[in-house]
């Protein structure tokens, strides 16, 4: 097959005809900067700037320095992640093997052209739409298109679509359409149709932040006809109390800060050579309780090599006959082991050839009027490995069996091929961290499960006797559920099966799936969280939500870590900005009940901000947390923020009441609000940076000295009076009562919580009887 010249690939190339697009990996510099300046709550903090300008009040604009500085690091840490992913990506683009001038040569995706002849291999996607000139007994997997898994074959003349993936035999086919023309031209880019760059935590939080701008406005309004018409404050007065209750209600930080710790983690990753295709990947590992494993690849090095050829009689030259189903398109490392051990030959004559494919688990060769049968002995006949006594001391030493058979009158098993894989050296490590971090391993292969389990036995990994073969597993679906729970190892396993197996550990548990072939393809989409090696085929790439580029199975504590430190830090960091909000609505709701003027100045509100939270909060959540991450974020954060929110609250109520019973004048008493505030703040940051370290002590000690400090050496920026006698009396007696408040109010939210569950628990049972 000569294929295009140079003249007609230039000739495609000048006239549009090539499969050339602009990639973007990343954010253009001016959406980077654009989607960052210009956000609601920058415009909401701009239009309260002006606001405040009219008052002539300079001292509460200093609110504006948060925003600034948000905004500014925002941009900085996506330019910096952008540099580094553009650099990952250029090493990581697809190519093709296409016929030119009679030629096989690879080149990139976006070279294509039409009317090229591409040659495709089992592991491979379509990446444009073809027709089929030549095929070698090919299989695709349309599922991405069609929703059905099951394979289609492809004759002369057939149309392949772009998006489908090639599950065994080889062709070579025809380019007829490419660029926007194809008919699946966005599924590859997208993660052949279930790509979600969304984050679960991005997502709650912008829940929660969609509820405050709802109720921003229209509390904003009440707060203002409040505090100008009723309680006797004048237009200046009335506008500092309304943007202080509006500026506490907003989180400003909480997204930047949630933004720059999933971005750090993706740029640690990609230091390590690990891709994060998906933002939510980095996140659910982090809480994933149950790891599936292909042996190939991650236990051992997906490199294999014969060790011995078993006889089982002497009529026939084995040797050659495996010489000669060999072919020099071997591509995955049993065939490979097979050519460097027997080579390739062609001195038999070859009528017809069925490539190895996940299903049948073997391949079929007929040679001169025999069937030959390469692969799984309990495929290709109604026997196991062990019914042969003599392969059990290979099968001990976690060896794999390849079963030679042929087919003229009757079916004969005529030799066994025995090879061997080479477990990494680090294997054992990286098993015993997880199993450290209640992580629990299930390995699910396509090998005997026999073997696998000797392999794992070798590694001293606990479990690796409860084994079951895929023709063995339960059709019910509750019964496999149960299955799942007390194996291990699943053998022999189809790529229906895996997919089957993750479906039933997802109903319990958090799953996550490593795999590099074909056979994975269907168990990658299924797990909440697809892990790809990147030396497998494309396909399985595509699907992931995770790439490791080196193949290096011990990476993967790091993945998990930086995971776990990325939830923990932006769960810690959310209470903190959500605590301010907590206090901040209820307060303007209070002050529009009792029609009383609002008790914090913008400024003041700054300086808890700043100190109390911002900084501390920069730090942490950028700093190492490996505990092991539980699931309920919004319980969690409430848990803190709620609690907290409402102590505050209470404390300015009571010196409210003080001030109307003792007709004393509420401007002298901020000090004591400010000052209790700003306490139950740090307290909060003592709390959720327990266990101190050297590290956290700083930061706590550098915090509480420096708003101290800026309220007793600065009251008149702040607009509070000095500390007297009476303001000392009062703050030490409030705190105290606090810290009981605070414990009272943290059991019963876990009591709310709990029942809660327990409501939702019932309610589940309820409807799966009568399921």
């Amino acid at each position: 097959m000569e294929g295009l010249n140079r003249q007609e690939v230039e000739y495609r190339e000048n006239n549009g005809l090539s499969n050339e697009e602009k990639v973007k990996y990343t954010r253009t510099a001016k959406q980077i900067i654009l989607s960052n300046t210009i956000t609601l709550f920058n415009i909401l903090n701009i239009s309260l700037l002006v606001l405040v300008l009219t008052t002539g009040s300079l001292q509460n604009c200093l609110f504006v320095g948060t925003v600034i500085f948000n905004t500014v690091i925002a941009i900085y840490q996506e330019f910096k992640s952008k540099k580094i992913l553009e650099k990952l990506k250029v090493t990581d683009q697809d190519t093709v093997t296409v016929v030119r001038e009679g030629k096989k040569i690879e080149i990139p995706k976006e070279k294509i052209v039409m009317d090229d002849i591409i040659y495709l291999t089992s592991g491979e996607s379509a990446l444009v739409d073809m027709v089929v000139m030549k095929s070698s007994s090919l299989e695709v997997d349309e599922s991405v298109i069609t929703g059905e898994s099951d394979a289609i074959i492809k004759r002369k003349d057939d149309k392949i679509m772009s998006g489908s993936i090639v599950t065994s035999g080889s062709a070579y086919a025809k380019v007829i359409s490419v660029g926007k023309n194809n008919y699946a031209n966005n599924l590859i880019k997208e993660a052949t149709s279930i790509k979600d760059n969304s984050s679960y935590l991005q997502n709650t939080i912008n829940k929660i932040l969609k509820i405050i701008t709802f109720l921003i406005v229209p509390v904003g309004i009440l707060l203002f006809v409040s505090q100008y018409f009723y309680s006797g404050q004048s237009y200046n007065e009335a506008i500092l109390s309304t943007v202080a209750g509006i500026i506490g209600m907003i989180p400003e930080g909480l997204v930047l800060l949630t933004s720059i710790a999933l971005t750090a983690g993706v740029v640690k990753m990609a230091k390590k050579n690990v891709i994060i295709e998906k933002l939510h990947g980095i996140e659910i590992l982090s809480c994933v309780d149950v790891l599936c494993l292909d042996k190939t690849g991650t236990i051992t090095d997906g490199t294999m090599e014969v060790v011995e050829l078993i006889k089982l009689n002497d009529k026939d030259n084995i040797e050659d006959i495996i010489a000669n189903i060999n072919t020099n398109d071997a591509n995955n490392s049993t065939d490979k082991a097979l050519k460097n051990k027997y080579g390739v030959k062609d001195n038999l004559k070859v009528e017809d050839r069925i490539p190895f494919s996940s299903a049948k688990k073997c391949s079929i060769t007929i040679i001169e009027g025999v069937k030959y049968y390469l692969g799984a002995l309990e495929y290709i006949t109604d026997k196991s490995i062990s019914d042969y006594p003599e392969l059990d001391k290979y099968v001990k030493k976690g060896y794999r069996i390849i079963t030679l058979a042929k087919e003229k009158n009757k079916l004969d098993v005529i030799g066994f091929i025995v090879i061997k894989d080479n477990i990494r050296s680090n294997a054992g490590d990286t098993l015993r961290y997880f199993k450290e971090q209640q992580v629990e391993i299930k390995i699910i292969s396509g090998d005997n499960p026999s073997t696998v389990s000797n392999i794992l036995r070798q590694l001293d990994f606990e479990g690796y006797d409860r084994y079951i073969e895929g023709k063995d597993l339960p059709k019910d679906y509750n019964e496999l559920v149960e299955v799942v729970k007390e194996k291990t190892i699943f053998g022999r396993m189809t790529p229906m099966h895996k997919q089957m197996v993750i479906k039933a550990l997802k109903e319990n548990n958090t799953v996550g799936m490593i795999g590099d072939g074909v056979n994975d393809i269907l168990a990658l989409k299924e797990a909440d969280c697809g892990i790809a090696l990147g030396s497998g085929v494309s396909a399985a790439r595509s699907v992931a939500d995770v790439v490791l580029k080196t193949d290096d199975f011990s990476v993967l504590p790091s993945i998990v870590n930086e995971g776990r430190r990325v939830v923990n830090n932006i769960e810690r960091v959310a209470s903190m900005y959500l605590i301010k909000t907590t206090y901040s609505f209820l307060l303007c709701l209070l002050s529009i009940g009792l029609s009383h003027e609002y008790p914090f100045y913008p400024i003041q509100l700054s300086l808890i901000s700043s100190v109390c939270v911002g900084i501390p909060s920069f730090f942490l959540a950028l700093e190492p947390n490996y505990n092991k991450v539980g699931k309920d974020f919004i319980a969690k954060v409430f848990r803190n923020a709620v609690p907290n929110g409402i102590t505050v609250v209470l404390n300015i109520f009571i010196i409210i009441m003080f001030c109307t019973i003792f007709n004393k004048n509420f401007e002298n008493y901020r000090l004591v609000v400010v000052t209790l505030t700003g306490f139950i703040t740090l307290r909060l940051l003592y709390t959720i940076c327990k266990p101190l370290n050297l590290w956290r002590k700083i930061l706590l000690i550098f915090c509480t000295i420096s708003f101290f400090e800026l309220l007793i050496l600065l009251p008149d920026l702040f607009l509070v009076s000095k500390f007297g006698i009476v303001s000392i009396v009062f703050i030490l007696l409030l705190a105290f009562v606090d810290t009981y408040i605070i414990d009272f109010l943290s059991e019963l939210f876990d009591k709310i919580i709990i029942k809660i569950k327990e409501v939702k628990n019932e309610k589940r049972k309820k409807e799966n009887k009568l399921s």
